[in-house]
């Protein structure tokens, strides 16, 4: 490296940092070869900033001493600003703070600004914070504060991505992707660490939010149910821990005729006497960490004497879309996925990408009468891990009956059943709803739907 003696009002352009960010280069060179245009290149300007500002922190000198600013020794502006400001970019006049369509077509010194952005609130979260007496001050594009991991495990998650999982293509969308993968390797995707870089990213307008892990165990409450004495009934309870290891169920109040697995979580069995219930599920993990949900059980003594009746139409997917209301290419003979049976069912997201697929269909349920409800479901995922990222929430009018994830994903189907004599007599609009996030497929099948009464 050479360096000349300055002119003007600059001075010599040796400062730490700014040595720092050229040799950075040569690592991306030798590493993913981000291409130097676009995209790309404003995240190979961008990275040779972020490594430049670690090291300018690690020699900790007390005459240069480590900041978020890039030159700020070098005066190259002639008035005492610097080159670069990682917590809000667009103070230097030309860097974006946030990614947008056409960011890819500044140069790439002010396409950097989003992932220098990024950095920051990963490193040290949104809002006012004074650092070795610097005072930053770093917004977030959609406004939602972000609580940053600590510079460390932030330039530990950038090498890892950038040496690993970026390429010489890679964008801002691939690299929220890469720097999630990284997070994930050395940290594991239940990790703050891991929903700090998701933050991070969102708050430069980069994919969604992902919720902090959480102490303990997380039980998903069912709601209110109801059943009919001498008809079986099935109840998957959903839960998830922070800590690793198997999961043990227990409940109390349950009706008559019914038991809950101590190890899957299922509820099963036939109700033999009516009434009220209030049902508790306690959920305990390896580490004794427990969490519960509390709901009411309602079990009727008849099914209303209804004559036996399919209530759907189309319920088995075969004609198309007739009956249902769909977002498109939902309902598919896609050979991707196979069927329960027959040849079309509804397939609901995997495109790796945000997106929301819905199928619904409005019906009626008699006065009256029992109703239940039944599905099969397959689930597959290239998430891993036990947070849900992507969901199908099955609803029946304003009643959630049920919220499938990531997490729930399993070979083959599962039939699923609900009661919904609770509803007789009213107009209802079933809907399977599924949304994924900016990345890793989870495709929800659902096939041979059935709404019967009798």
């Amino acid at each position: 490296m050479t360096y000349g003696d300055g002119s003007g009002n600059n001075d010599p352009l040796t400062s730490l940092d700014v040595a720092g960010h050229e040799m950075s280069h040569g690592v991306t060179s030798n590493t993913a070869g981000l291409e130097y245009s676009g995209e790309s290149g404003g995240l190979n300007e961008a990275t040779s900033d972020i490594f430049g500002t670690g090291v300018e922190f690690y020699a900790n000198n007390s005459t240069d001493v480590g900041d978020y600013l890039i030159g700020e020794k070098i005066d190259i502006n002639g008035n005492g600003t610097p080159l670069r400001y990682m917590d809000k970019p667009s103070k230097d006049g030309g860097s974006a703070d946030s990614w947008y369509s056409g960011v890819g077509n500044l140069d790439v010194h002010y396409s950097s600004g989003p992932a220098n952005h990024m950095f920051y609130l990963l490193s040290e979260g949104s809002g006012t914070k004074v650092i070795n007496g610097v005072t930053y001050n770093s917004p977030t594009s959609d406004g939602v504060a972000v609580t940053g991991i600590g510079r460390d495990a932030a330039l530990k998650i950038w090498y890892k991505a950038l040496t690993s999982y970026m390429t010489s293509s890679t964008n801002y969308a691939g690299a929220r992707t890469a720097a999630l993968n990284a997070a994930a390797a050395l940290y594991g995707t239940n990790s703050t660490q891991y929903a700090g870089v998701g933050n991070a990213f969102a708050g430069i307008n980069v994919g969604g939010h992902i919720n902090p892990p959480s102490s303990g165990v997380t039980v998903t409450n069912p709601g209110s149910q109801s059943s009919t004495v001498g008809t079986a009934v099935s109840l998957q309870i959903q839960a998830s821990s922070t800590n690793s290891g198997a999961l043990t169920y227990s409940a109390s109040g349950l009706p008559a005729g019914l038991s809950i697995n101590s190890s899957t979580g299922l509820i099963s069995g036939t109700p033999t006497t009516a009434g009220t219930s209030s049902t508790t599920v306690t959920v305990k993990d390896s580490t004794g960490a427990t969490g519960t949900a509390t709901f009411s059980w309602t079990v009727s003594t008849t099914g209303g004497g209804c004559t036996s009746a399919q209530l759907l139409s189309n319920p088995g997917f075969e004609s198309g879309s007739t009956g249902w209301t769909t977002t498109s290419g939902v309902i598919t003979t896609d050979s991707g996925e196979a069927a329960h049976s027959g040849s079309y069912k509804a397939w609901l997201d995997g495109y790796g990408s945000s997106h929301t697929d819905s199928a619904s269909q409005s019906v009626t349920i008699p006065a009256g009468c029992k109703a239940t409800l039944t599905f099969y479901l397959h689930i597959d995922t290239a998430e891993t891990g036990s947070t849900a990222y992507d969901k199908l929430t099955v609803t029946a009018g304003s009643k959630t009956l049920a919220t499938y994830s990531n997490v729930n994903a399993a070979s083959g189907y599962t039939q699923k059943t609900f009661d919904l004599s609770s509803l007789a007599g009213s107009t209802v609009t079933l809907k399977f709803n599924g949304v994924e996030d900016s990345s890793l497929q989870t495709s929800f099948v659902v096939d041979d739907t059935a709404l019967t009464t009798g």
